[in-house]
């Protein structure tokens, strides 16, 4: 009766693997990490990722540049920058600078009281 002859192959259930040790992608760093996931592609230092991300802002700033529209909006932004700067007054280029405060000049003083400021005698005190 029925068919307890016909015997049904079970397999084992897959159980979740974990990817492999890999190297960061990052050009600067290329530490070997495990991976939490198949798809990540850098190592988790925070350092790191600030890189990762600066660079894909930039490419992602590069590839916005490309658009017409942007080009020309920067270009009317700089061209009323360069505008306004025309007409601000500029500041007078012939004033003389003046002395440095607090501690600046202190160390200043300090620091040219040497002849040569090099070596030993630009670090150790008078």
């Amino acid at each position: 009766m029925g068919n307890h002859h016909v015997k049904v192959k079970r397999r084992p259930k897959a159980r979740e693997r974990r990817p492999r040790a890999r190297p960061c992608l990052n050009k600067n760093c290329g530490r070997v990490y495990q991976p939490r996931r198949w798809n990540q592609r850098y190592c988790q230092d925070p350092e790191c990722l600030r890189e990762v991300r600066r660079w894909l802002a930039a490419q992602r700033q590069a590839e916005r540049r490309k658009n017409d529209d942007v080009r020309a909006e920067h270009a009317r932004a700089e061209r009323a920058r360069r505008q306004q700067a025309e007409s601000t007054p500029q500041p007078d280029q012939t004033a003389e600078l003046t002395p440095a405060h607090g501690h600046a000049a202190d160390a200043a003083e300090i620091f040219f009281s040497f002849r040569y400021a090099t070596g030993r005698a630009a670090t150790s005190t008078p």
